[in-house]
C-alpha cells in the first residue's frame, strides 16, 4: 500500500486520519497551506508533512539503511557506545528484558549537534539543563561504520532547518508575529533531543505474556502501553519504515500513522508517503498558543509490526530555551494556565533533562542519581497536570465533532 493520506476530510463533520500538508503549498498556494495547518494542529495535533525539504525518499532511503547496520551489529558494538559512557544522554541504550512488563521491546541510540562541554557535568554553579543537554555524542567506531556519523549529521541538520522554518509558520498560523518565535529558538544554541528507535515485534515478548500485551493494546489507556504526550518539545519531528505509531484524535479513537518510507516488501497495511515527515505538537507549544494546539496522546503499537520484523524510527524534539517562563505569543506577561497544565515559575530544564533521565536508568544511575532523585517528584506533578490537560483538550475536539454530527 503506497498512498498518500488526503484530505477528504478537513473541514467535515468527522477525522479517522491524520490529516496532511503539502510544503510545496507554501509557493503555490500558501492560504491553502496555512488552512491545512491550522486544521491539522487544531483538530488533530499530528500532520503529515508531504514533500519535506531535506527529506526525500533518497535520503530517507539511505538514512535507514545505515541505522539499521547499527542495529543490526553485535551487541558488545553497539554497548561500546552506550548512553553511561557519558552524562550528555548521547548514545546506546540497550532493551529492556521481553518480561519486564512493558508493552515494547525497544533499543535505541541518542545523539545531537557535536559540542563542548560548557563545565563539568556535576558543576552545581551551573543550571542543570546545561550541564546534561550540551556535551558531544558518543559515536560507534567509524571504521566499521563509515557512513553511520555523516549520515546522523546530515539528518540532524536536515530536521533542524525544517523545525525552525515549520516553527515560525507555526507562529503565523496562529495569527500572531513569527519573530516570537526566535525568543525561544535559535540556530546557534539549540537545544534538542533526538534518537533512534528500534522496535521489536510480539515475538520478541515471553510467549506467555503476549496475549496480556494484546489484551492491554486493546483497551483505550493502558499503563504499559506507553501512551503518552511529548511534555517539553514544540514540536516532535519523526521518519519510520515499518508501521506502529497511532495516535489520539478525531472522535477519542486510535488512528494510524503513515510510514514515511518503505524499506520491506509485502503490505504495510497503512499508507506509505515517500519524502514525509511526521509532526506532531508537544507541550511548550501547547502552552505557548494557550491550548489552541494541544499536544496528542500517542503510543507505538508493538502488534502493527510484521512478526518477525522490526521498525526503525527517528524522531527528533526541538526545546525552548530552558530559562524563564514561557509567555504565550503575542501575550506580555507570564501567567499560570491550569487549561494546558502549566504554571509560572517552573523551572523548565530541571523538567526537561528529568524527564530522559527517567528514560535512561543507565545513565541516570550512573551520573545523575542524585539530581534525579531531587527532581523527579516535581516532574512526575508537571507531566501528569500536561496529560491530562491534553486529555481534557481533545475531549473538546470529540465533542466538537459530535455536535457536529448531531447537527446541534
Amino acid at each position: 500500500m503506497s498512498d498518500k493520506p488526503n484530505n477528504t476530510n478537513q473541514g467535515s463533520d468527522s477525522l479517522n486520519e491524520i490529516p496532511s500538508v503539502d510544503w510545496l503549498d507554501l509557493e503555490r498556494n500558501r492560504d491553502k497551506f496555512f488552512k491545512d495547518l491550522r486544521y491539522a494542529l487544531e483538530e488533530c495535533g499530528f500532520l503529515i508533512l508531504i514533500n519535506a525539504p531535506g527529506f526525500e525518499d533518497e535520503f530517507q532511503q539511505r538514512a535507514f539503511t545505515e541505522v539499521r547496520k547499527f542495529f543490526d551489529s553485535p551487541m558488545d558494538f553497539k554497548q561500546a557506545s552506550s548512553i553511561a559512557n557519558s552524562p550528555y544522554v548521547r548514545g546506546y541504550s540497550s532493551p529492556r528484558p521481553p518480561d519486564s512488563g512493558r508493552a515494547q521491546v525497544i533499543e535505541s541510540f541518542q545523539y545531537g549537534f557535536d559540542e563542548a562541554p560548557l563545565c563539568a557535568h556535576d558543576d552545581e554553579s551551573q543550571p542543570i539543563h546545561e550541564r546534561f543537554f550540551r556535551g558531544p555524542n558518543t559515536w560507534p567506531d567509524s571504521e566499521r561504520l563509515p557512513g553511520f556519523k555523516p549520515t546522523l549529521n546530515e539528518l540532524n541538520s536536515a530536521y533542524h532547518r525544517l523545525t525552525l522554518q515549520l516553527g515560525e509558520l507555526i507562529v503565523e498560523s496562529l495569527g500572531e508575529d513569527p519573530a516570537e518565535f526566535r525568543q525561544y529558538f535559535n540556530l546557534d544554541e539549540p537545544y534538542l533531543f533526538a534518537s533512534l528507535n528500534h522496535n521489536f515485534s510480539m515475538d520478541a515478548i515471553l510467549a506467555d505474556k503476549r496475549d496480556l500485551i494484546r489484551d492491554e493494546y486493546a483497551k483505550f489507556s493502558s499503563a504499559v502501553t506507553g501512551a503518552h504526550i511529548d511534555g517539553p518539545p514544540f514540536v516532535a519531528l519523526l521518519i519510520n519504515d515499518r508501521p506502529g505509531l497511532q495516535v489520539v484524535a478525531g472522535e477519542g479513537q486510535w488512528m494510524n500513522a503513515p510510514v514515511t518510507c518503505r524499506t520491506a516488501e509485502g503490505d504495510y497495511n497503512v499508507p506509505v508517503v515517500p519524502g514525509s515527515v511526521v509532526v506532531n505538537t508537544g507541550g511548550s507549544l501547547m502552552h505557548l498558543s494557550e491550548g489552541r494546539y494541544s499536544a496528542t496522546v500517542h503510543r507505538v503499537n508493538t502488534t502493527m509490526i510484521p512478526d518477525g520484523d522490526t521498525r526503525i524510527s527517528m524522531p527528533y524534539f526541538l526545546l525552548p530555551t530552558m530559562q524563564g517562563d514561557l509567555i504565550p505569543f503575542g501575550k506580555s506577561g507570564a501567567s499560570t494556565n491550569d487549561d494546558v497544565g502549566y504554571n509560572a515559575g517552573r523551572n523548565r530544564g530541571a523538567n526537561a533533562a528529568a524527564n530522559l533521565m527517567r528514560t535512561y536508568p543507565k545513565l541516570t544511575g550512573r551520573w545523575w542519581e542524585k539530581e534525579f532523585a531531587a527532581l523527579r517528584a516535581a516532574q512526575q506533578q508537571e507531566e501528569v497536570a500536561e496529560t491530562e490537560a491534553a486529555f481534557k483538550l481533545a475531549a473538546e475536539r470529540g465533542d466538537r465533532f459530535q455536535e457536529k454530527l448531531s447537527g446541534s
